[in-house]
């Protein structure tokens, strides 16, 4: 039987319909509605396989910026942290959950704010960097970090900031601040001055601009870590010039190109999530053979 594909949530939809009418007669309140959206995350409806899995989980929650964000354990072991990205959930990992488990791994995941079962209408990259620090104190220290989309830039930040994680893994993720906002841009069907605002508001905000969040910045000053790239090259949310700027910058990573599994189905295919556990073990050569292509 064909599967049923999720449609995006309708609020998600409707957002490009609406925002380039309101920029025309509303531009001042379509900048602020931008950064917005920008910070709020849409919850999707949690497939059957994620509902099972949930079941099989050890749910947990831990308290963070007063919000109670929910977090999962399967199995015991040594622990993994799987971090998902933006508008995703810890359970996305459900495939990955029985091979590290078989061998011999603990898989510990969660709901960043404002995604999943966790508290809040907001969220952003520090606050999963913080999520993922909180974990390390209550769970740590992991073996690896695997982490998709956003996941993967905020293990690089927790990392960066101290986190003694010496693995990690990042699936599809966004790592230039340019293509990030471009491509929120065009989503949204906003024009530039939307993005002039965007850079103005995170400057004066956070005292720093946007592009000093982005993985391409702070990956060089990234203390020697195993890091290993996995980016489709079919992927059409994160191109591959995105794993690339970081393979310049960073060279001893490892990069492995997949084709044909997009942004997210990336995350069930069999041979990278053996390609993560290899890498887990150092098994080079089997790392760099999932290079495949699936039409």
């Amino acid at each position: 039987m064909k599967k049923k594909q999720i449609k995006p949530p309708l609020a998600l939809r409707m957002v490009g319909w609406l925002f380039p009418k309101l920029e025309k007669v509303a531009p001042f309140l379509a900048k602020r509605w931008f950064v917005r959206v920008f910070f709020t995350p849409v919850r999707y409806k949690m497939p059957y396989g994620e509902v099972d899995a949930m079941k099989e989980a050890s749910i947990h929650q831990l308290e963070f910026e007063n919000k109670k964000v929910q977090y999962y354990k399967w199995g015991t072991g040594k622990p993994i942290l799987f971090s998902h990205g933006w508008m995703g959930r810890g359970t996305q990992f459900r495939k990955f959950i029985p091979v590290f488990n078989q061998a011999g791994y603990q898989v510990i995941s969660y709901d960043a704010t404002g995604h999943g079962k966790s508290e809040g209408k907001k969220s952003h990259l520090m606050e999963f960097v913080g999520i993922i620090e909180k974990l390390h104190e209550l769970e740590g220290p992991f073996e690896m970090i695997v982490g998709h989309s956003l996941g993967g830039v905020a293990s690089m930040h927790a990392i960066h900031r101290g986190l003694p994680t010496d693995k990690l893994v990042m699936i599809s993720s966004p790592t230039i601040a340019d293509k990030i906002v471009g491509e929120f841009l065009l989503r949204l069907n906003a024009s530039d001055v939307c993005k002039d605002y965007f850079e103005a508001y995170i400057m004066k905000k956070y005292g720093k601009p946007f592009s000093h969040y982005s993985a391409s910045y702070i990956v060089q000053s990234l203390r020697p870590v195993d890091l290993l790239l996995i980016h489709d090259e079919d992927d059409p949310e994160v191109g591959i010039e995105n794993p690339e700027a970081i393979l310049s910058l960073y060279p001893s990573a490892t990069l492995v190109k997949t084709q044909g599994l997009g942004h997210t189905r990336i995350l069930k295919d069999e041979k990278v999530i053996e390609a993560c556990l290899n890498y887990l073990k150092k098994e080079a050569s089997s790392v760099e053979a999932i290079n495949h292509s699936i039409g």
